[in-house]
């Protein structure tokens, strides 16, 4: 057996061994054995392989293409390997106040990593900055990080966290599986993982999920946890029918006139901070919607109120999904970016939302 296999399997037991420890008051349900990796997933492709190659010029490009902002949210997702991730898209969702949801996702937590120490273990992959000196992580590599890159441990904590919260919480259940996936995505931006190890990981997560959702173990956990989270987090707000107007644009704040958003049936229209628009939205399936072309009426605009309808108006034609919260919509690009964000308008009428149509 060569070095660097030895050094991997006596790291992968010290985690297995630290993970039974830390989460030693928590029931071990998924023992090692559950899943088969060479039943459960392809191995990846040979460093020196073509494929490999071009996954290592993704990586490039995925860090090129980003802007600063997304290379920090990236940055921040890698230091912080935990379901609290979803409080993004969850109002409400500090664990440090809920007690049974803690303790579910301590269980979680716990099944996941041995898996994923075993998985590791077995594909012994190296990280893409192990073969590219081009390629420099987003946070300084531990030793356990050494040819531990497939699959992607940060995504199968995400995936199957995600698969039991969106159990848990059905109406979220669109947004929470896109954050999983946006999380896992940012692994490649963070230059630590392939594509094919992000892949690997949404998949064995899902796996995990799904079995421990099963369990007759897990059962009075999830009970207690759905029960705390019903009670804390509230119901999204209906997105059609409600007046909303915009806080925030490509994550800057909005100040003097806010442009709104109302949709009705395949209608949108609103105020774009300056004039009157309408157009067409189309919603597909779960939490997917697009803007069609957007007609306005033409005044002149005050100040810099022309730079921002025409920046609000390109943002509505770049539109892909959107996310609900209670009193709260946002709309996001292809990247699942936070492109606009909008509150409900408290006092704005049905009758008041009718007349601003006929205007």
């Amino acid at each position: 057996m060569n070095t660097n296999r030895t050094r991997l399997l006596v790291i992968s037991a010290l985690l297995i061994g630290i993970a039974t420890q830390v989460f030693a008051n928590q029931p071990l349900i998924l023992p090692a054995g559950t899943f088969n990796p060479a039943q459960t997933l392809p191995a990846a492709p040979p460093d020196n392989s073509p494929e490999a190659v071009t996954e290592r010029d993704y990586i490039k490009a995925a860090y090129r293409d980003a802007t600063p902002a997304q290379r920090e949210a990236a940055k921040v997702d890698a230091a912080n390997e935990s379901v609290r991730l979803f409080a993004d898209v969850l109002p409400g969702f500090d664990l440090d106040k809920l007690p049974a949801t803690k303790a579910l996702f301590k269980t979680v937590r716990k099944n996941e990593n041995i898996q994923t120490g075993i998985f590791k273990n077995y594909f012994n992959r190296q990280r893409p900055y192990q073969v590219d000196n081009s390629i420099s992580p987003c946070l300084p590599p531990k030793n356990f990080d050494i040819n531990a890159s497939d699959p992607s441990g940060h995504t199968t904590m995400a995936f199957s966290s995600a698969i039991i919260l969106a159990n848990l919480l059905p109406d979220y259940a669109p947004a929470i599986m896109r954050r999983a996936e946006q999380y896992g995505r940012h692994r490649i931006v963070c230059g630590a993982h392939h594509p094919f190890d992000v892949r690997s990981g949404q998949v064995l997560g899902t796996l995990i999920g799904a079995a421990l959702l099963k369990s007759p173990e897990l059962q009075p956990q999830l009970d207690a946890a759905r029960t705390e989270l019903v009670r804390t987090i509230p119901a999204p707000t209906a997105l059609l029918g409600t007046q909303w107007v915009a806080t925030h644009l490509n994550g800057e704040p909005l100040s003097g006139k806010a442009p709104t958003l109302s949709i009705e049936g395949n209608k949108a229209y609103g105020d774009s901070g300056c004039n009157r628009y309408t157009g067409q939205v189309i919603l597909g399936n779960k939490d997917a919607l697009s803007f069609g072309a957007m007609a306005s009426t033409r005044m002149a605009c005050p100040g810099n109120a022309n730079d921002l309808e025409a920046a609000y108006l390109k943002a509505l034609q770049g539109i892909s999904a959107y996310h609900l919260n209670h009193d709260s919509l946002i709309l996001l690009d292809s990247q699942y970016n936070k492109s606009i964000e909008f509150v409900a308008q408290k006092n704005g009428s049905r009758r008041s939302q009718n007349q601003s149509k006929e205007e």
